[in-house]
């Protein structure tokens, strides 16, 4: 039986676009003498939208596709994904139709941190189905039966900790690309597959969309593909790029020669070319020779248009108005936000001048911890970073160094780790202030923003530290660098970071829109309160307070 597999990316808001497509890989398939042709769930709308989902009028429009899809049936069977809207009454479908007869599956309810699917209703309407000769079962996502054949449609972000995992036998299909729903901005991995027995027969690159015809009774075993983190960030920026921006705007980059805005300069540049991208260095009167070399040898290096100066003069005028007003000279914590501000207002500035955006740099642990200044450094049309840790911007660099085949991030930015020590060459740091360092235990304060709220609760954590099972993991040995097997230093370090996390989770409700990589992403989240009270584990930090060292 010849299939022909359709990663499609859908694009959202696009439906008269994304019919098109549909429409010319079906002929398509009908030139190939395709048995079956398959597309993704929602693969009309999209995942997300689910706040039209109460306007009627939508989602009949909506739903008048299915029949114009259904149409084209007459000599190749067709299995797409779309709402169902009758009597008032919204499903989320998998549809099989055959010389126009067509067979449904509803989805049930399922919520998760990417996609809420309340709006649907949860009725479980489906029939086995035969064709050729086999009895084939339609489903979503991972789901499997006891069929020849389970036909399992997706529209499956990619979620950095949990690959995909197939079971028996299954024709897999999954939209690629980004999608988007307010502060989400995810990417659709693709992956279309099929797995006979558990074992892989055949698999599209992940990030890789278009038509595949495939004979599934000609395929052999081979390994599963593997993710590339940089590919699929670097199609989910060049699909927002395209869609939301037109696809032609400059990207304004605060380049300050860390690591953070070299990653996000050298990302842009591998997603969108380097003659889009124009990087600033703003320094102050605390910004070092060595980063602002970085900036320079980075944009050297990605051939990227580069303006360097100083803020120093807008520093001055600004202590000048507030003495107008009757205050004294920016001390402090404020001459620090004041500074930041400065450079959002200066990026703002020279983004309106090239009518572009400005990118914004924060990574997860920064968002985790409010340690960015609103309307400073906060600002931006996207936050690529917002979802990795410092730890993940690491590994992340060594593979753009690897892509342009030379060093482009700086070494002296990638610490490095010899007998349980972390070295780095150029600490972290927002250079807001003489001899700054940033506050976080790189690698630890990373684990701990990677895993709370994800696998790990806080009272599994104190639990694992009273019985020493942590000694055993391998965040052990970085938790002894920072001297954290002292008790009292760890509970006070716990409590900062709990308590920097609470008191500033206002702060990552207003950051911009973030590329979102797994399913504790900060975009994903509608918390206001933060983390829970430490009265609720107050037991156990009393036994490790009365620990010895």
């Amino acid at each position: 039986m010849k299939v022909a597999f359709v990663t499609m990316e859908v694009k959202g808001g696009h439906y008269e676009e994304n019919f098109a497509y549909i429409k010319q890989q079906i002929q398509r398939a009908k030139q190939d003498h395709a048995d079956l042709i398959l597309f993704p769930q929602n693969c009309i709308s999209g995942v997300y939208g689910t706040d039209y989902m109460s306007d009627a009028d939508y989602c009949r429009y909506l739903d008048s596709f299915n029949e114009r899809i259904s149409a084209m049936s007459d000599t190749i069977a067709i299995v797409w994904g779309n709402i169902k809207y009758r009597g008032g009454r919204l499903f989320n479908c998998a549809y099989f139709a055959y010389q126009k007869e067509v067979y449904m599956r509803v989805k049930h309810k399922q919520n998760t941190a990417f996609v809420s699917e309340e709006a649907y209703t949860s009725s479980s309407i489906h029939r086995t189905i035969t064709f050729h000769g086999l009895s084939i079962e339609l489903n979503f996502g991972n789901e499997t039966k006891d069929a020849d054949w389970n036909i399992n449609l997706d529209a499956r972000p990619f979620d950095i900790h949990n690959p995909l995992k197939l079971h028996g036998n299954v024709l897999y299909v999954n939209a690629v690309g980004m999608q988007n729903e307010g502060k989400k901005v995810v990417i659709m991995e693709g992956g279309s597959a099929i797995c006979k027995d558990g074992q892989c027969h055949w698999q599209m690159p992940y990030g890789e969309g278009g038509y595949k015809l495939v004979d599934i009774e000609q395929t052999t075993a081979e390994s599963w593909q593997t993710h590339s983190l940089l590919k699929l960030m670097g199609k989910a920026i060049q699909d927002f790029d395209r869609q939301l921006l037109g696809g032609k705007s400059a990207w304004i980059v605060g380049l300050s020669g860390g690591l953070d805005s070299c990653v996000s300069a050298a990302l842009l540049a591998y997603a969108l070319g380097s003659e889009r991208i124009i990087g600033y260095g703003m320094s102050s009167a605390h910004n070092s020779e060595q980063t602002k070399q970085n900036a320079r040898s980075l944009a050297a290096a990605l051939n990227i248009e580069f303006h360097d100066g100083s803020i120093l003069p807008l520093v001055a005028a600004s202590n000048e108005v507030l003495k107008q007003y009757g205050y004294e000279e920016a001390q402090g914590l404020t001459a620090e936000n004041v500074q930041a501000r400065l450079r959002g207002h200066l990026l703002s500035t020279f983004a309106a001048i090239h009518q572009g955006v400005v990118v914004n740099n924060g990574n997860k642990v920064e968002n985790a911890l409010g340690y960015c200044t609103l309307y400073g450094d906060a600002i931006g049309a996207i936050g690529p970073l917002g979802d990795l840790t410092k730890v993940q911007l690491f590994d992340l660099a060594k593979e753009l160094n690897q892509h342009f085949q030379k060093e482009v991030i700086p070494k002296n930015l990638l610490p490095t780790m010899t007998h349980g020590a972390i070295h780095f060459q150029v600490p972290p740091t927002a250079e807001l202030r003489a001899d700054q360092i940033d506050p976080m235990k790189w690698f630890y304060h990373d684990y701990l923003v990677d895993h709370l709220g994800r696998d790990l609760t806080i009272r599994q954590f104190l639990k694992s530290y009273l019985n020493g099972s942590i000694w055993k993991e391998e965040i052990g040995s970085i938790m002894r660098f920072y001297q954290l097997d002292d008790p009292s230093a760890f509970l006070a370090d716990l409590d900062w970071f709990l308590r920097t996390a609470k008191r500033n989770v206002f702060k990552h409700t207003q950051v911009p829109v973030i590329l979102t990589v797994s399913q504790n992403g900060y975009a994903l989240r509608n918390e206001i309160q933060g983390f829970y009270e430490a009265e609720i584990y107050q037991d156990l930090l009393d036994e490790i307070k009365s620990m010895k060292v």
